[in-house]
């Protein structure tokens, strides 16, 4: 039977939206990309994307040179006052064990090497910038834009991230964020500079690339912790500061409210000189609250699903929150080619109902494990065993442990979309 090309309309251009853009278009659908804003450049922010996600962009054909991605090495726990190593883990034959690298990213060097990628499709996507979605019709897949123009598509992919307002049209009910009591300051510095600082260089210098975090607690705790990273091939060190969240803070909204280099140094004053130099000179800082959601029961209705943050925003306790929009992204591509080539209104919502059916039970456990990590374990178990009845990590597991890396990286999103296609 001949393949049916849908008009696929895709609200917000971000990380998940372009990732939906990129799979979709590889199916031979026609897609139009609707986002608020007008692109202007992220700053401050660096993103860590497991195999399970590098895996995907190399199916794409990502140019990962371009986007200065370098290898997530090591992960070094460092006191904050005392400045002594208390652990310290190297990551090697990432590549081998689960088929692709462990990567550390500039946000927005990500954001553009997918941009590329959309750029060279064909059929290729209409990107269009400034047009805000203000409604939706799920059922019916009609699109109402802020200017008032209405446009309908056979697909609408809900990707307008954390604070969409369109998430009670697929579910029914407000989908408000949970907030952490923790803030973060972060920003970016010259990794050079860094490096010839006579203090701050230390902890740096002969180093691979990976997480050195300082704290001031006890791990898990609430209390002072610093994480940093290197990103842009090497160029950039990427600094954040979480922190108990400040009363002027508590009304933020949103990723990029500008801080002051003064609070963040107010925060750091307990920790050793050689730590608040890793601060010193910082500019362009900004700060957020870090913020959550639980699972929900469906990410489709009609003819619309959400991906992303719009659907599953998660704390960054193991990097996986860009990597299950990616997922999400392969998972549409696959069971979405092949659509049958006749005027059937079922064909849209009985591959999105796959779609459900495939992702909720992994994304609903990366949720828990994301945003429950820090309570007590067994709850935590517990709770992920609602969502999802495969193996999981033990209570004793840490964050980047091999039982977490081989939940997350060892699973095969477009092995597990066929597999499902082939036994309905």
């Amino acid at each position: 039977m001949p393949s049916r090309q849908l008009e696929v309309g895709i609200i917000g251009a971000g990380i998940a939206g372009l990732s939906a853009a990129i799979a979709l278009s590889r199916s031979g659908h026609s897609i139009s990309l609707y986002e608020k804003s007008r692109f202007r450049n992220e700053t401050g922010a660096a993103i860590i994307i497991g195999p399970n996600g590098t895996r995907i962009l190399s199916k794409w054909g990502f140019d990962f040179v371009k986007a200065g991605a370098l290898d997530y090495s090591q992960m070094r726990r460092i006191r904050a006052d005392t400045i002594e190593v208390d652990s310290e883990e190297f990551f090697t034959g990432v590549q081998e064990q689960y088929g692709d690298r462990w990567l550390l990213f500039h946000r927005a060097d990500l954001h553009a090497g997918l941009k590329d990628l959309v750029e060279a499709c064909e059929p290729r996507p209409q990107i269009h910038l400034g047009s805000p979605v203000v409604d939706v019709d799920v059922d019916s897949g009609v699109l109402k834009l802020a200017t008032g123009e209405e446009v309908r598509k056979d697909l609408v992919i809900i990707a307008d991230g954390a604070h969409s307002e369109l998430i009670a049209k697929v579910i029914g009910r407000p989908y408000p964020v949970s907030k952490s009591p923790m803030s973060m300051y972060r920003f970016l510095q010259p990794f050079d500079k860094v490096l010839a600082h006579p203090e701050a260089g230390q902890f740096y210098k002969n180093q691979p690339p990976g997480f050195t975090t300082f704290y001031k607690t006890e791990v898990g705790r609430p209390g002072l912790l610093i994480n940093t990273y290197p990103c842009r091939g090497g160029e950039l060190l990427y600094v954040a500061l979480v922190h108990p969240t400040k009363p002027k803070e508590k009304g933020i909204e949103g990723w990029d409210s500008p801080a002051e280099l003064a609070d963040v140094l107010a925060d750091a004053k307990g920790f050793h000189p050689a730590v608040q130099a890793v601060c010193e000179g910082a500019t362009d800082i900004k700060v957020y609250t870090q913020m959550w959601r639980d699972p929900i029961e469906h990410f489709s209705r009609g003819r619309a699903v959400l991906i992303g943050d719009a659907g599953h925003l998660m704390l960054p306790t193991h990097g996986q929150g860009a990597s299950m929009a990616l997922e999400d992204a392969l998972a549409l591509q696959v069971l979405f080619s092949d659509v049958p080539d006749a005027d059937d209104d079922n064909a849209v919502q009985s591959r999105l109902q796959l779609f459900d059916k495939l992702r909720l039970p992994r994304v609903s456990a990366a949720q828990t494990m994301s945003n429950k990590m820090m309570g007590p374990p067994d709850k935590m178990i517990a709770e992920v065993k609602r969502y999802y009845t495969g193996p999981i990590p033990g209570p004793k597991a840490k964050t980047f442990s091999k039982e977490y890396n081989d939940f997350f990286f060892l699973y095969d999103v477009a092995d597990e979309a066929r597999n499902l296609r082939q036994r309905q």
